[in-house]
């Protein structure tokens, strides 16, 4: 379990810092595009290499969200419930994150099509689904890591 934790943490940490790089690139390429557009001379592609870019930087920061809880919760209605409902509710969250990570990834290796290419710029969309997928392996993983560790947490303060 210590090897998995560790496995999981490395490909957390690494995704994270691509997508915290293509933000950094993101910022000064963004400012240039937008000025040379104002300015008449758009730069060409820009659409494009701004749309892999988010791709790059949403997916990079999932798995992290997920192991720093970062992730958007409205409990306006599920913080009224006894406490064990609301456990019972964030391991039902937990399962089906999961599971939606674990289809996602499915349904792109399933259906990756080695020869499609973005319109202007030609470029390949294989890397970036093979970097979709480890995202959502590594945030299935995380998700799983929390969903273990409340497992625990909830039979140590069920036994006492």
């Amino acid at each position: 379990m210590k090897a998995l934790a560790q496995g999981t943490s490395f490909i957390t940490n690494l995704a994270k810092w691509i997508s915290f790089s293509v933000l950094l690139a993101m910022v000064p390429l963004v400012t240039y595009f937008s000025i040379s557009r104002s300015l008449g001379f758009p730069v060409i592609g820009d659409i494009e290499m701004v749309q892999f870019g988010m791709v790059v930087l949403i997916m990079g920061s999932l798995a992290y969200t997920e192991s720093a809880d970062a992730h958007i919760s409205i409990g306006v209605l599920a913080d009224r419930f006894p406490a064990r409902v609301q456990m019972a509710l964030d391991f039902l969250a937990q399962v089906l994150t999961i599971l939606f990570c674990f289809i996602v990834c499915w349904a792109f290796i399933v259906k990756i099509n080695f020869g499609q290419t973005s319109d202007l710029l030609n470029l390949s969309f294989v890397p970036f689904k093979i970097f979709l997928v480890i995202c959502f392996v590594a945030w299935a993983l995380e998700a799983w890591m929390k969903f273990i560790r409340r497992l625990e947490a909830y039979r140590s303060t069920a036994k006492k």
